[in-house]
């Protein structure tokens, strides 16, 4: 049995920006990997996808090792995909919060949406468990849930933390999942349930009580009002404050 719900180890900063030509080959020889693979009656070799693809091979052995490493750098690729778009998008530095949570779901299943049959039939098999995508989902989302631009600095107590970034990866997946099912046109019910959920999250994430109830409680250690600078743990948080 595979679990990919483990804990990750820390993840360092986000992976750069990829050379968008090598991007465009390593997609082309993904793309061209999963069309034989529907096509053929046994495993394509390097000498097929390159053929199948246009890409010569010494361009092949500069993205990948084996055959077998195509199919998983799918998910892997839906992630960078991701990024560059982002990069690319004018004023993107100016989006609120919703706005990025949006755009990362809606990237993202649209990625996926370009091999829509391929992804039903691998999101829950060793193919994408060979991949990073779920550290992947988790590293950007933590990135989006601390990011001070977007983020007020005394919810990112909240919105830092691991377990917030693992629910949310979870939640992900959910949609997902409910996309891989969804048979309403356009997936028209996965829309309606993304753009719930991004109101949501951008209200918890972006919630002012969270720093009203702290600026509360550091008011209320500091003129002693309740007697809460006698414990230990509190008065030493806020008196760093």
């Amino acid at each position: 049995m595979y679990n990919d719900c483990a804990q990750p180890p820390l993840r360092a900063a986000p992976s750069p920006i990829p050379d968008p030509d090598a991007f465009a080959e390593q997609k082309q020889l993904v793309e061209a990997a999963i069309r034989l693979d529907a096509e053929l009656d046994r495993s394509p070799t390097v000498s097929d996808v390159c053929a199948e693809a246009g890409i010569d091979e010494t361009a092949f052995e500069e993205h990948f090792e084996t055959v077998e490493a195509l199919r998983p750098a799918f998910y892997d690729l839906t992630l960078v995909q991701y990024r560059m778009l982002t990069e690319a998008t004018t004023g993107y530095e100016d989006f609120s919060f919703e706005e990025r949570l949006a755009s990362f779901f809606y990237i993202l299943l649209d990625a996926l949406g370009e091999q829509r049959r391929f992804v039903q039939e691998t999101f829950d098999t060793r193919v994408r468990y060979r991949s990073s995508f779920r550290a992947e989902v988790r590293g950007t989302l933590r990135d989006l849930l601390t990011d001070e631009d977007v983020v007020p600095n005394t919810n990112q107590l909240v919105t830092g933390l691991w377990p917030v970034h693992e629910v949310l990866t979870a939640v992900t997946f959910a949609v997902v999942r409910h996309w891989i099912r969804d048979e309403t046109d356009d997936q028209e019910a996965t829309t309606a349930l993304v753009d719930k959920l991004v109101a949501f999250v951008a209200e918890l994430v972006t919630f002012g009580g969270v720093s009203r109830g702290v600026d509360l409680a550091w008011h209320l250690v500091q003129h002693d009002s309740l007697g809460l600078g006698r414990l230990p743990v509190v008065g030493r948080f806020f008196s760093r404050r």
